[in-house]
């Protein structure tokens, strides 16, 4: 074989492609040899054609496919706004107390304006109710979590607009701690264990909530809400969540229950049992969750079949509304809420929503014009977004 190699490049050139067109007229006669060079030229103009149908069907398909109507902040916004939504309530309800309360429990002296705002919001879309913001005298016991960004100045500048422009809105400012006083949250508060929070703020309100609401009932809002129609026919009821994390929960981001209700007392039990210092949410989704699911039965939560009502001990009942209702954007995808322009298709979503909770809303993230939620705040808490927007010291 090397005496070969060494005669072939011993050869001229010539000679050389002489030698190998001989060798190929060689191969052309095995009978194989033609029928696969025909099957490699015909694959290969099969592959080609297909390519380039895919690429003429895309570029058919991307330049016919309708493009989505985004909001960039232009006079052509939809008139979505209270009273031309159209109201979910067709009738009131007759045993809730018609009150919406807040706890502010930072002991700041005065709002930030996205607090202001869910305040605002709940005035102006029901009118025939009180609204109590319960602000504490002092700071949480415990240590808060650290926040940093926009949104986060308190300004009392919010509270005269609130207080002047909407006589149904009540300030109150207090010891919160009060009202675990004759409730079996009391024992939680003469322990010391709140003075161990890491979430202090939190904590202190997940609590106070769920004492006031079983002394007086009513409907409670967190104050990172925008309030969208009437709320008058919720009686004894929470709102389902779902998410990647667990298959069905109940948030406690918002709560209507009646004075007394018997769960309520049942989760006010519960609370000193499985409050960890160092968890944000034991006392609160968690933990309500836990309490409603001993009390009604259902579990945690596999299987739960929510958006219905539920009877539980004693005939005490509680609806837990659809995902919609009051948390028809996910804590997971809450960045959607604040992307400088969003698809109008995301209020259609919104039709039957009560309202939206708007996740962090103050803890730091940038509100454009065109956003969301600021869109949102325009029509609903107009004034507060007014003053903030035109403010030179502090921002929406």
């Amino acid at each position: 074989m090397f005496r070969v190699k060494q005669t072939i490049f011993a050869m001229s050139a010539s000679h050389r492609r002489f030698l190998w067109l001989k060798i190929w007229e060689s191969l052309r006669r095995i009978p194989i040899i033609p029928h696969l060079t025909s099957y490699i030229r015909r694959s290969s103009i099969l592959l080609f054609s297909l390519y380039f149908s895919f690429l003429f069907t895309g570029f058919i398909i991307s330049i016919s496919k309708p493009t989505a109507i985004v909001y960039r902040g232009n006079v052509k916004a939809p008139t979505f706004q209270p009273q031309l939504i159209g109201e979910l309530c067709e009738s009131e309800s007759l045993g809730a107390e018609k009150r919406i309360f807040f706890i502010e429990s930072s002991g700041e002296k005065c709002l930030r304006p996205r607090q202001a705002c869910a305040i605002e919001s709940a005035a102006r879309t029901n009118p025939d109710m009180n609204i109590y913001v319960h602000m504490a005298l002092y700071p949480a016991p415990g240590s808060p979590e650290m926040e940093g960004g926009y949104g986060l100045n308190a300004h009392c500048q919010m509270m005269d607009i609130l207080t002047k422009q909407f006589p149904n809105v009540k300030i109150i400012r207090e010891d919160l701690t009060r009202h675990f006083i004759g409730t079996p949250l009391e024992a939680l508060l003469q322990s010391g264990a709140l003075e161990k929070s890491k979430f202090a703020y939190q904590h202190l309100s997940d609590a106070v909530r769920i004492a006031m609401l079983h002394k007086s009932g009513g409907i409670y809002l967190d104050l990172d809400v925008i309030t969208l129609r009437s709320l008058n026919c919720l009686r004894n009821t929470a709102g389902e969540v779902r998410s990647a994390e667990y298959k069905a929960g109940i948030e406690n981001g918002v709560l209507i229950f009646d004075k007394g209700h018997e769960l309520l007392n049942h989760y006010m039990r519960l609370i000193p049992q499985i409050y960890d210092p160092s968890s944000r949410e034991c006392i609160g989704p968690h933990g309500l969750l836990k309490a409603a699911g001993e009390f009604c039965g259902f579990g945690i939560c596999e299987g739960c079949d929510f958006g219905q009502l539920w009877i539980c001990r004693n005939n005490w009942n509680i609806t837990v509304l659809y995902t919609e209702a009051f948390y028809p954007i996910p804590f997971r995808n809450r960045i959607r809420f604040y992307e400088p322009t969003f698809p109008l298709s995301e209020l259609d979503n919104l039709q039957t929503s009560y309202l939206v909770h708007v996740y962090g809303s103050g803890h730091g993230a940038q509100v454009s014009h065109s956003s969301l939620y600021g869109f949102l705040a325009q029509r609903f808490c107009p004034s507060v977004y007014t003053v903030s927007s035109q403010s030179r010291v502090f921002n929406f």
